[in-house]
């Protein structure tokens, strides 16, 4: 497997829930450029490919199709080394059973993907260049998980 590198930015955070808690300094992945579907069949057509981008692209488009098919009818998919594919919730509690209800305390369904046997944690770890990619600002730690940040490689 090829090395790959993870850039982290710092940020601080304080946990609200000690009153008593220091702000620490923590970190996070910098979200690196986007690659878009029709850059990914790009990119694997020029890979020695003997199938044209046209042919690529249909049979991810019908893979792409049927995982969410299978993910939404609760089965998880494992795709290869890449990984296993499923549906979560996020959900807020109740006191009984009786209480919850998915109205009041269903606060989202999410698509999750773990990583495989083969593609472990110590592996990605072991894969990867980790280094610091720019410097803190105070903006960084306002910002939200879900925002990308681009960091050319």
């Amino acid at each position: 497997m090829a090395k790959g590198t993870l850039k982290y930015k710092l940020y601080q955070w304080k946990d609200n829930r000690n009153i008593n808690s220091e702000p620490m300094w923590h970190a996070r992945a910098a979200k690196g450029t986007t690659i878009e579907f029709e850059q990914l069949v790009e990119h694997m057509s020029e890979h020695n490919s003997p199938y044209s981008k046209g042919v690529i692209k249909g049979v991810l488009t019908d893979m792409l199709a049927c995982v969410k098919e299978l993910v939404l009818d609760n089965k998880s998919v494992r795709l290869g080394d890449l990984g296993l594919f499923s549906i979560g919730i996020r959900s807020k509690g109740a006191l009984t059973s009786k209480d919850w209800k998915v109205a009041t305390h269903l606060r989202g369904v999410t698509l999750n993907v773990r990583n495989t046997k083969t593609w472990s944690n110590t592996e990605l770890r072991n894969n990867c260049n980790i280094e610091e990619y720019g410097e803190y600002t105070v903006e960084d730690n306002d910002a939200k998980d879900e925002e990308e940040e681009t960091v050319e490689p």
